[in-house]
């Protein structure tokens, strides 16, 4: 019989010690992935990641409001340090947060599973993200290449690489993951650690926002990127000027409460008033759309809500107003890029539609269609980015660069099916519950249901946006909702246990069954007739490719193909080969300087086969260049216009 408070340690040691290797693991993967070697940006990254890390081991709740003060201006940390891309710089901090909590969490014999409604849903979402993910990359390398060793595939039409999609499928899992396991250390630290780490998150973007502010009047430079050069967007110290107006969105109704909340004292309190206007300032040069509509979502739902006072909705009906009013006198002065300009755009009949609602109409029918493609399991993680020019080819169409479907749940029916579509729905349906719960709270304290309130909102706008996929959005949403989550009291039944494991298996089961039908070469090379061979380079003799160590070539029936292959290696060595094709086996040997040709012809049915070298190199490795690709051997095809000679 267990004496009433008392709860057993969950979960056990063992869990605990995998928690933090799986911390650690993350942070190496992303660190790899998302900083190559020699990028500037890498050691300031895994030095701020080891701070942290060591600040949440000695104090978590401290190291909760250290990451979370940090992670809205990341990306002026990143240009600081010379970075070219903040967008990885989230995950790893995390990553740093999570180990050094999770070393601390194995000694810890105190803290007791505090769970909320929405819990269950939310593990049993992990579950389906955390599977697509190996879906996708099953589906970008094959199992017909992965099983020889094989790499350097392309996945669509135009030839991105495999690596290029798997580091896209990674990020996109790292935000939505990341998010998800923030939420659920949050929820197990206590409420005085979540109490201190929303306003250190608002003081975050406070920064964040003061440097939108200071690139607007030129004492920063604005980042150098020709896009956002010619939009005129300001993304502050935020990944992107999207990623700032939707955090500065979030985290304005939090402000404006804090700034109400004082009924006792007739002095309101000068630092929330100002935390409010730079939020609102930074929403403003942000230039988003979705950012305006979530804000001003968020102050007419609080209208709602009884946890605030009389005047204090006054006064959030007065902010709206302001808010309503200065982007609409930005727009008027031809503010160029700021958020009411570009809504004045969005009501523009002059301009054509798709460039009105970017493009959306475009994105769903893609999503919808790669959705028919893959009912059941989705596409995986990731995947409608780098399969979205060939969905647009269908209707014979292009885009200059790859998106996103442009809805959170578009994208969650094209990724992860319906399978994991009806998990996301429970999911977004829970979360929603229990913030809007903690909002109609009447004894709730004013900033936690706001908390509530974004959350609500932050998941219908996801109708028109797949904003969750910028890691720092990811991270305040999913602290927001951690926020304003109340303890259930109690476990989950059986039957709601049950219903999650069961969506689970399913969809377990069906992405194992797609991922087994890229066992054949066929899909292997479907998007073209190599693998393992990197671009396509031009010298004195013609049009050449340097190959990996492995690589392969696909013949069409009743053709053929002329392969010549050189050694220009510059460890003056001969390199051994070795072809296989159908059972059948070809060996030599290619001396320093030395060339073949090799002629491969097919009868009535396809053939691939696959070449193996004794030795490659790297040129950077050898203080002959720059150039960090592993290089085999020079080789010529008939495929690319050459002659298949040397």
């Amino acid at each position: 019989m267990k004496a009433p408070g008392f709860y057993p340690r969950f979960p056990g040691t063992p869990v605990r010690v995998l928690l933090f290797a799986a911390a650690l693991a993350s942070g190496a993967l992303l660190l790899t992935a998302g900083f190559p070697p020699g990028a500037r940006d890498r050691l300031p990254v895994l030095a701020l990641a080891v701070v942290i890390a060591l600040c949440a081991a000695v104090s978590p709740a401290r190291g909760i409001a250290l990451f979370c003060f940090v992670f809205p201006w990341v990306g002026l940390i990143a240009r600081a340090a010379g970075g070219a891309d903040p967008v990885a710089w989230p995950g790893v901090l995390l990553s740093g947060l999570a180990a050094g909590w999770c070393f601390r969490f194995i000694y810890d014999f105190e803290s007791a599973p505090r769970p909320a409604r929405a819990d269950p849903a939310l593990r049993a979402l992990l579950a389906v993200w955390a599977l697509a993910t190996l879906l996708a990359a099953g589906r970008a390398v094959t199992l017909w290449a992965v099983l020889r060793g094989l790499s350097g595939r392309a996945v669509n039409r135009e030839g991105l690489p495999d690596a290029v999609a798997l580091r896209e499928t990674l990020f996109a899992f790292a935000a939505l993951a990341g998010g998800a396991a923030f939420y659920f250390l949050l929820r197990r630290s206590g409420e005085a650690a979540r109490r201190a780490a929303l306003p250190a998150c608002l003081a975050g973007i406070a920064v964040s926002s003061l440097t939108a502010v200071l690139q607007r009047v030129g004492a920063l430079p604005p980042r150098a990127g020709a896009y956002w050069k010619l939009t005129g967007r300001l993304e502050g110290g935020a990944v992107d000027p999207n990623s700032l107006g939707l955090l500065c969105a979030l985290g304005l109704l939090a402000a404006l409460a804090s700034a109400v909340r004082a009924p006792a004292s007739a002095r309101r309190p000068l630092a929330p008033l100002l935390l409010s206007i730079l939020l609102a300032s930074g929403l403003l040069l942000s230039g988003s759309r979705s950012g305006f509509a979530v804000a001003a979502g968020s102050l007419a739902l609080l209208l709602f809500a009884p946890a605030f006072s009389g005047r204090a909705r006054a006064a959030v009906a007065a902010a709206l107003v302001v808010l309503t009013a200065g982007a609409a006198g930005i727009a008027m002065s031809a503010g160029k890029g700021s958020a009411g300009a570009r809504m004045a755009q969005t009501f523009d009949p002059s301009l054509p539609l798709e460039y009105r609602v970017s493009a959306r109409p475009v994105l769903w029918r893609a999503a919808g269609r790669l959705f028919l493609r893959h009912p059941i399991e989705g596409a995986g993680m990731g995947a409608f980015s780098w399969e979205l020019p060939d969905l647009l080819a269908e209707e014979g169409r292009s885009l200059s660069s790859r998106d996103n479907p442009g809805s959170g749940y578009a994208q969650a029916l094209a990724e992860t099916g319906a399978l994991g579509f009806l998990v996301t729905a429970a999911a977004v349906l829970a979360l929603a519950a229990q913030a809007w719960r903690r909002a109609r709270d009447r004894a709730a304290e004013p900033m936690i249901a706001a908390a509530g309130i974004s959350v609500v909102v932050f998941l219908a706008a996801l109708v028109a946006g797949s904003h969750w996929l910028a890691p720092d959005v990811s991270l305040l949403f999913f602290l927001l909702a951690a926020v304003s989550a109340a303890p259930s009291g109690a476990e989950p039944g059986n039957a709601v246990r049950r219903v999650g494991l069961a969506a689970m298996v399913a969809y377990a089961a069906a992405a194992l069954v797609a991922v087994g039908r890229t066992g054949s070469f066929v899909e292997a090379f479907r998007y073209a007739p190599r693998i393992g061979f990197h671009s396509l380079e031009t010298g004195p003799g013609g049009p050449f490719r340097w190959t990996r160590r492995r690589f392969a070539v696909f013949v069409p029936p009743g053709q053929t193909l002329r392969l010549g292959l050189a050694n220009f290696g510059p460890s003056g060595q001969p390199v051994a080969f070795e072809a296989r094709s159908a059972g059948r086996t070809l060996t030599g040997a290619l001396p320093p300087g030395g060339a073949t040709a090799i002629r491969i012809t097919t009868a009535a049915a396809p053939a691939a086969v696959r070449f193996s070298l004794d030795r490659s190199f790297v040129p950077k490795r050898m203080g002959l260049s720059s150039d960090r690709r592993s290089l085999g051997v020079l080789s010529t095809s008939t495929a690319d216009g050459g002659r298949g000679g040397l």
